[in-house]
């Protein structure tokens, strides 16, 4: 079967017209219809018959047989298939009336059911069909089989017949079966009618009052989806994630709206699954928290990942830290963004994490950590610009006074990149200048 996932235009359902031409109200038409209902004669079931059909169900299926509770199951005289010819067998005795045959043939239906043949099971629903008189309850009931029974065989077309058939004998609408209707025709691919069909279903359930299943909001929303009407797909969403909230229709429902370039609905919805504890995939969470980031959010992004990485849903490696940092130092939380710079790194193949860890802690006057990570850093190479970090370094080097390395690490950083010659050159110029400043400094006051 297609698997079941979703137009704005008007549906109607069909109507029934009064004798001037004018629409009957739904509580009229059914009012209406079973006025000419008439009551069927049938003849009467022999007890000869009677206690066969009891004999044979015994056989088939001895826990189906009612009894009083606590009361044993009858114990079978023989199998289910002596009880099939048994039954085919009394078809052919004499004075068998068509109620009674078609009494036999319900049974035989029963009994090639659980014999688990199901083209032995149509027929024998197809025969009671050709038995006249029988009761209207005997009739619907082998129509229902034969048309759940063809749909299960991907007979849809069939079950559609038999649909329309059980529909005209039972006259008041029955939403469950409008749905089977529905349900085939999508089988077919026929997305507009099998949505005329399901609207048609909601409408006869809030007519009587029933409450909408949630199976028939689903086959609208594939049907809405086929047909690319997006605006009702999300509708629809809508009304599942209110009354039956479960995580697909919140998912499905964020999709649509980034459909609709709707960006922070979308985000809402992904966000409202998170909270509900929907999300519990890391991919999920990662993605989530890349959407806070792009929506300016990197406060709630840091959050969403912490609790990520406290439940373990979140792997602790170089990936998941690096976002939880990059969000700390957007929301400039710059403690936290420096621990997880710092985990980071210890997983890190290469030396831009313990670069980025060093700008952070130098941002915050921390140069003597910052120049170990530079360190770091240049330790573990395989850096984009390896000229900036060996310059920042000579920057937290001369915060600290320490002349020798400032000028050695911006002389490093002008052998790497030749732009920074001129740059570098004035730093250690003034490094020379402080030097003799500070020399001269330090006579005067000795003198």
């Amino acid at each position: 079967m297609r698997k079941i996932l979703v137009l704005v235009f008007f549906l109607g359902s069909p109507v029934v017209l009064d004798q001037f031409g004018g629409p009957l109200s739904f509580s009229e038409a059914v009012h209406a219809a079973e006025q000419k209902r008439k009551t069927r004669r049938v003849p009467a079931l022999r007890e000869k018959t009677y206690k066969l059909l009891s004999e044979a169900q015994i056989m088939i299926d001895p826990e189906s047989v009612p009894r009083e509770e606590g009361e044993p199951a009858p114990v079978p005289k023989g199998t289910p298939a002596d009880a099939v010819r048994m039954l085919q067998k009394a078809l052919t005795g004499k004075g068998v009336n068509s109620y009674e045959t078609a009494q036999i043939w319900n049974t035989l239906a029963f009994a090639y059911y659980t014999l688990e043949d199901t083209p032995r099971t149509i027929n024998a629903y197809e025969q009671i069909l050709k038995q006249s008189p029988i009761t209207l309850a005997l009739e619907l009931n082998a129509l229902r089989a034969l048309f759940q029974l063809n749909l299960s065989e991907g007979k849809y077309r069939k079950s559609i017949e038999y649909i329309d058939r059980w529909q005209a004998v039972n006259i008041t609408p029955d939403a469950d079966v409008t749905h089977f209707k529905a349900i085939a025709y999508y089988q077919l691919e026929n997305n507009r009618d099998s949505l005329r069909q399901g609207l048609l279903t909601e409408e006869i359930a809030v007519a009587q009052e029933r409450t909408i299943k949630e199976s028939w909001l689903e086959l609208q929303v594939v049907n809405y989806y086929t047909l690319e009407d997006i605006d009702n797909v999300i509708r629809v969403l809508e009304r599942l994630i209110t009354d039956y909230p479960k995580k697909r229709y919140w998912l499905q429902l964020a999709g649509m709206y980034g459909e609709k370039n709707r960006d922070d609905a979308a985000l809402s919805a992904y966000h409202a699954a998170y909270v509900q504890g929907f999300l519990e995939k890391e991919s999920e969470i990662v993605m989530l928290s890349q959407r806070l980031l792009g929506a300016d959010n990197p406060y709630e992004a840091s959050q969403v990942l912490k609790m990520g990485l406290k439940t373990e849903v979140l792997e602790s490696n170089e990936k998941n830290l690096k976002l939880l940092a990059t969000a700390y130092t957007m929301a400039q939380e710059t403690d936290s963004a420096i621990d997880a710079w710092r985990s980071a790194s210890r997983y890190a193949k290469d030396g831009e994490v313990a670069f980025r860890l060093a700008q952070t802690l130098a941002q915050e006057d921390r140069h003597k950590e910052a120049v170990k990570a530079y360190k770091d850093a240049q330790k573990k190479g395989k850096l984009k610009k390896p000229a900036d970090c060996a310059f920042w370094q000579g920057i937290s080097e001369m915060q600290l006074e320490r002349w020798d390395s400032a000028t050695r690490s911006f002389r490093e950083a002008a052998r790497l990149d030749k732009k920074k010659k001129k740059q570098t050159r004035n730093y250690i110029r003034y490094i020379a200048g402080e030097r003799r400043r500070q020399a001269e400094l330090k006579k005067m006051l000795e003198g």
